[in-house]
């Protein structure tokens, strides 16, 4: 078994590192979108290939190859601790603390706002194109997709030059609001299937859901606290480059394993450690040699980590399954959905909220909906849905956010910084002779 994962992890990294070449030397796309699309094509060709020959049935072994690649584990039980700690690590946390209330009600009043309004509005574009959604399916719906994904938008804000308030608002929304979706999402998937199952509807508590959404959301919370703090003292004790590397690795695993195992929440746990070690405490109890090692190596990390995520992405596509009765309302309205529900969660909050030193005008509240982008995290809650009638319209719905999300907003973001005055034009580095 263990054998059979390696080279599981052997053929997705030699896949992603040729998709990745590909796009440097052909789309010359940003990493994320690119892979993304060499994804894409890759589903396409396959089923393009399973069309003209399907006694070959190409896509029969291509669908049993993905299955094996447990999606959801891979992005909510792995790859999110060491994302979600490397983008915390590189957060302005001066400029996270000038914004700390505004992106404190975004990233929890703004992900509820928006998780309610997206539900309504695709329970109600689903009962018009005939679908038979149940409204709390709607809301699953409506959690998982809430949430900016800090893995999407930190990839975007590394080529984007945005105003740095503006950005520490983007960055430090991204990686709170995903703790507490995912806490959401748990609370609202077991309600779900507890009333869609039949037995056990009873058992479920909304009060004790609630209770324990606080539990998760502040126990991560202090795991996270209590990890960055410890990390912070050793580092100060420790004047060796390498040993400094490694505990910063070992503080987001250790941090994401104990509170998973405490039923807390991970991502908060991790991004709390991040900010911890990141800051300037942190980077003041690092050696001088560690400085030139550790945010190299967190950077590298992160790049290939979020390769293939994107890749993955793409390719996760096949999971839809395209026939007579595929959703196709709910996948193209979704997107519109979404920005409506974040553009009203935005604004109602900052009637009475300044963002960047004043209140918000109607310019900043469409730079930050245009900015919420959506991705892989999204589609791993939407993939962890266990079989039933209404994952289909729920992945379609993901599917056409994440997509649209990633090739139009993310593409077209830092354009939109610029014509309205919190971005400037990117500076090209010089070419190397």
């Amino acid at each position: 078994m263990t054998q059979i994962l390696f080279e599981i992890a052997a053929g997705l990294m030699a896949a992603t590192a040729v998709a990745s070449w590909v796009n440097a030397r052909i789309l010359k796309l940003p990493v994320a979108v690119g892979l993304m699309v060499m994804g894409l094509a890759v589903v396409g060709v396959v089923a393009a290939f399973d069309l003209v020959r399907p006694d070959f049935a190409v896509g029969a072994l291509f669908g049993g190859l993905l299955g094996t690649i447990h999606y959801p584990s891979l992005v909510l039980n792995f790859l999110l601790a060491y994302l979600l700690f490397a983008g915390a690590m590189n957060v302005d946390v001066a400029a996270l603390a000038r914004r700390g209330v505004a992106v404190a009600v975004l990233a929890t009043l703004g992900t509820i706002i928006t998780a309610g309004l997206i539900a309504v509005g695709f329970w109600g574009v689903a009962r018009l194109a005939g679908y038979d959604l149940s409204p709390v399916w709607a809301l699953v719906f409506g959690v998982l997709i809430s949430p900016t994904d800090p893995i999407a938008v930190l990839a975007m804000t590394k080529r984007t030059d945005l105003n740095a308030e503006v950005r520490a608002q983007l960055e430090g929304e991204a990686l709170f609001n995903d703790g507490v979706a995912v806490v959401l999402f748990r609370a609202a998937l077991a309600l779900a299937i507890a009333q869609t199952g039949g037995s056990g509807a009873g058992q479920v508590d909304v009060l004790s859901l609630t209770e324990h959404v606080g539990v998760e959301a502040l126990g991560g919370a202090l795991v996270g606290a209590v990890g960055g703090l410890a990390t912070v003292f050793i580092l100060k004790a420790t004047r060796d480059w390498m040993t400094e590397t490694l505990m910063t690795v070992a503080c987001a695993t250790v941090v994401y394993a104990a509170a998973l195992h405490l039923e807390l929440s991970g991502p908060i746990g991790v991004v709390v450690a991040g900010l911890i070690v990141g800051s300037n405490w942190g980077e003041n109890s690092m050696s001088q040699e560690a400085k030139h090692y550790i945010h190299p190596f967190w950077h590298m990390t992160d790049e290939a980590m979020n390769a293939v995520l994107f890749f993955l992405v793409g390719l996760m596509i096949f999971t839809l399954k395209i026939d007579h009765d595929f959703p196709w309302a709910l996948l193209i309205a979704a997107p519109l959905l979404v920005l409506i529900a974040r553009w009203i969660a935005i604004a109602v909050p900052s009637a009475a909220l300044p963002l960047v030193g004043r209140k918000a005008s109607i310019k900043l509240i469409n730079v930050l909906t245009w900015a919420g982008v959506r991705g892989g995290l999204s589609l791993a809650m939407a993939l962890s849905i266990p079989d039933g009638p209404y994952k289909q319209a729920i992945l379609a719905g993901t599917f056409g956010v994440v997509i649209f999300s990633m090739l139009v907003q993310s593409m077209t973001m830092e354009g939109l910084a610029i014509r309205t005055g919190y971005g400037t034009p990117r500076v090209k580095p010089e070419p190397i002779h």
